[in-house]
């Protein structure tokens, strides 16, 4: 066989994420006057061993395998507030969702924990049903100390073929649900990218 025969019959095993692909990516790289500088921001990272943005056993670094491309935009506000939106994307939907179960999996093993470096905080994290993708689960936590609650993440993670999306925010109760939109959207946008479904 010739090597383009070869190539043309392997699995697609490299998708790199185009440009402004994901939904906050254009405001994020949007240039900031130093009074909206002041107020609010945007990281956005490509490196494959970032955790995954819901992360309840508080992971340094990916513990999730045959990732082949990723990128994290965290956004926050001096309100103060934040969000995430973040995009994976694996060698098969076999490793995709095997991230999506281990993910699942650590939301039980953790759901309630301290912080060794602040002890009167309590963390709890909770799960919720959501429909997005190929499979999907609205995830979160709450941070109590006293009684009182300090803050409430909410997050949805969902799966599509070989990628992972997860979106976050600070902002509100815990309500997954509001989350959804932009989740399908994404959903329906990687489908676009070659292989990836």
């Amino acid at each position: 066989m010739t090597l383009s025969l070869l190539l043309a019959l392997s699995p697609v095993t490299v998708t790199e994420i185009p440009r402004n692909f994901l939904l906050t990516e254009r405001d994020a790289r949007r240039h900031l006057s130093p009074e909206e500088a002041a107020e609010l921001g945007y990281e956005i990272s490509d490196k494959l061993t970032k955790p995954l943005e819901l992360n309840p056993c508080v992971h340094r670094s990916s513990v999730d395998r045959d990732r082949v491309a990723a990128r994290t935009i965290s956004h926050w506000t001096s309100g103060p507030s934040g969000s995430s939106e973040q995009l994976v994307i694996y060698k098969s939907s076999r490793a995709a969702h095997a991230a999506f179960t281990l993910l699942r999996a650590e939301a039980k093993k953790c759901a309630r924990k301290s912080i060794p470096s602040a002890p009167e905080l309590k963390i709890q994290w909770r799960t919720s049903k959501a429909k997005v993708g190929s499979e999907a689960v609205g995830m979160g936590y709450q941070t109590r100390q006293d009684g009182s609650v300090n803050e409430t993440i909410s997050g949805l993670i969902a799966r599509k073929g070989r990628a992972l999306m997860i979106y976050t925010t600070t902002e509100g109760e815990y309500e997954p649900g509001r989350m959804t939109k932009d989740a399908k959207k994404m959903a329906a946008k990687v489908c676009k990218l070659r292989g990836v479904c």
